[in-house]
């Protein structure tokens, strides 16, 4: 089990929507990660995670979602409920930025800005409902394509298996809450 609450990494946090149509996941090719990854990205400041989930997934895809919450739906004069994220997780996204930092941070205060982002990510995945019309808009700088994605064929597409188990958890939530 990775425990990288150990690093005193820089954190950025960032929210991704998963979205179940026709019984297939909506992923996107990552061009700069070379991944497949639900749509998603950083949280702006000001801006709740599922209210991120719900404006990456438009901007990357062209799909306009609201982010639900499979668990616990409550309303209430005094108090504003919002979805909870089906997953939670922390992972690397530039662990030789941490490294570098480390060793010397001295030199590392003089690198250039693009080497001074986040080392850590601290990621919510949300389970999001399209809210009009499926028109695949890719966007185009940050992804490379899209494609839906079964549930049968998740364990034969080219995902890490840290996704896979994510989707199939995903799947399993969705099919309970519907």
């Amino acid at each position: 089990m990775a425990n990288l609450q150990q690093y005193s990494a820089k954190i950025c946090y960032t929210a991704a929507g998963m979205l179940i149509h026709q019984d297939k996941t909506l992923l996107i090719h990552h061009k700069k990660l070379n991944l497949w990854l639900c749509p998603g990205g950083h949280i702006e400041d000001g801006e709740l995670p599922h209210q991120a989930a719900e404006r990456e997934f438009k901007e990357e895809t062209g799909v306009a979602v609201v982010a639900y919450d499979p668990f616990y739906t409550r309303n209430s004069k005094m108090t504003e409920y919002v979805p909870s994220p089906v997953e939670t997780n922390l992972h690397w996204i530039s662990e030789q930025n941490y490294l570098e930092r480390s060793k010397d941070p001295i030199a590392y205060a003089k690198a250039p800005t693009r080497m001074k982002g986040c080392e850590q990510h601290v990621g919510f995945l949300y389970l999001v409902r399209a809210t009009g019309l499926l028109d695949l808009q890719p966007q185009e700088d940050e992804v490379l394509q899209v494609r839906w994605v079964s549930q049968a064929e998740i364990k034969n597409f080219d995902l890490t298996d840290d996704m896979q188990a994510q989707l199939r958890h995903g799947f399993a939530l969705a099919e309970g809450s519907s």
